[in-house]
């Protein structure tokens, strides 16, 4: 691969570790610190968080920002616009600039940016050093302040919103085992991963830590992808049957390797020609082609049954091993009240089957949609689909669209077509309705409404 294709892109290629049980001991040790440490970073941050926008100039100018974005709005809605009004318009866009500064100064005064984080922990990383090398302590910092960008986003669009769709975002602490992966930044220092060409061999070295990687049986997919330069290196953690399973996820530089067929000899990956109309539901993906129409469900199997019964005997065995944090009439007690919770040998047993089934779930839902987007990208060159927001389906739809995950679907057929430099073209209902109540079509008839999306 030659270097231009090596600086254009990036993906990441997964391979199991083989641990000992010390090993293992040692790497559940430096998860639990990561935990530790990204709560008490997030603790400062939050505080930090709240002493700046109390302050009365960050609330004016986000009000004034309200309100400005609500005239302009209204202004660019009006039937006729004269120039008067484009010129109350860039007034207003003016002022709301303005705004924007002022804020911007505050967040700059309180060093409230990745950079800023990234200074903020060095306060906190020195107590880790032994454990968590300083790549993974900043990794951790930017993944904190990530996580108050994303709430300030939601929180800007919940101004907009009625009282019933707020979401009311706010930042988490991790839970216990809920961190899933330690990354550094660069291949050099901190988890590092070597490459033995002879050998057909990988090592990976990690404070201390030595894992070796057999490669003999690797694909031929795996082994072109090892020819790319390493960005970076993170170790990656999941429970299968009750136990953590340990993998190295590089990110690798360059184009995703092409996967050929191994009968034929032909690519896998292959875009079709013509265009390509996708009309996403709730549950469903209609595909119109040139060849036809055709509707894939995306729901899969539920086992609820079995999750009531696993459920019922966790909540059992949970009341009669904490007899305590329950009130008479069965509630549970208040927060407070409580001292702390026992849980017994069958409640975990209960819990890893429960956690089992969400995870076997989870890995089937990802298989469908990998082979759906693989046949959708074979199917044409031109792509357009209708425009959704899934955010709001999924607060009005909640477990409906849970086990479908179209939002999901969408982003696996977005990055298979990247790999070919083609993006799909989103279509908005504005644009759809008057040809609709034109041709009288419903939104109901999936078919018909691939077919028109297609035509656009």
């Amino acid at each position: 691969m030659s270097n231009a294709e090596n600086t254009s892109g990036r993906y990441i290629l997964t391979l199991p570790l083989k641990t000992e049980l010390y090993q293992e001991h040692i790497l559940e040790k430096r998860f639990r610190l990561g935990e530790q440490l990204y709560n008490k970073f997030l603790n400062f941050e939050k505080k930090k968080y709240f002493e700046m926008t109390k302050r009365k100039d960050y609330r004016n100018a986000q009000s004034l920002i309200k309100d400005f974005t609500y005239q302009i709005k209204s202004l660019n809605n009006a039937s006729d616009i004269s120039k008067e009004t484009k010129k109350m318009i860039q007034d207003f866009k003016k002022q709301r600039k303005e705004q924007y500064d002022i804020i911007y100064n505050i967040k700059k005064m309180f060093n409230w940016s990745e950079f800023g984080f990234g200074m903020d922990m060095k306060k906190y990383r020195g107590y880790y050093k032994k454990n968590l090398n300083s790549q993974i302590c900043n990794n951790l910092a930017v993944r904190c302040f990530r996580a108050f960008e994303k709430m300030e986003e939601e929180l800007i669009k919940d101004q907009y919103r009625s009282d019933e769709d707020k979401a009311n975002p706010c930042v988490h602490y991790k839970r216990k085992d809920a961190l899933k992966s330690l990354c550094g930044s660069q291949n050099t220092t901190g988890i590092r991963f070597i490459l033995d060409d002879e050998k057909k061999a990988g090592l990976v070295k990690w404070q201390g830590l030595e894992f070796s990687i057999d490669l003999a049986k690797c694909t031929l997919y795996e082994w072109k992808a090892l020819q790319s330069e390493i960005c970076y290196c993170a170790v990656k953690r999941e429970k299968i049957k009750g136990k953590w399973k340990y993998y190295i996820q590089l990110t690798l530089k360059g184009h995703v390797p092409d996967k050929f067929n191994k009968q034929t000899g032909e690519l896998k990956r292959q875009l079709g020609k013509g265009n390509v109309g996708l009309y996403f539901t709730s549950t469903s993906l209609t595909v119109s082609t040139k060849d036809g129409v055709k509707t894939y469900p995306l729901e899969i199997k539920n086992h609820e049954d079995k999750k009531t019964e696993l459920l019922q005997k966790m909540d059992t065995s949970r009341r009669a091993t904490n007899p305590d944090n329950y009130n008479e009439d069965g509630t549970s007690k208040e927060k407070n009240e409580i001292k702390g919770w026992h849980f017994s040998k069958a409640y975990k047993k209960y819990r890893a089957e429960l956690y089992e089934i969400f995870r076997k779930e989870c890995e089937e839902k990802k298989l469908l949609q990998e082979v759906l987007a693989n046949e959708v990208i074979a199917s044409g060159d031109v792509f357009n689909c209708n425009k959704m927001d899934f955010k709001f389906l999924q607060r009005n739809l909640g477990k409906k669209i849970q086990t479908a995950s179209p939002s999901m679907l969408k982003s696996v057929i977005e990055r298979k077509l990247s790999y070919h430099d083609v993006s799909i073209n989103e279509i908005s209902y504005s644009k759809l309705n008057p040809v609709l109540e034109e041709k009288n079509i419903s939104k109901k008839n999936l078919e018909d409404m691939a077919t028109l999306i297609s035509q656009f």
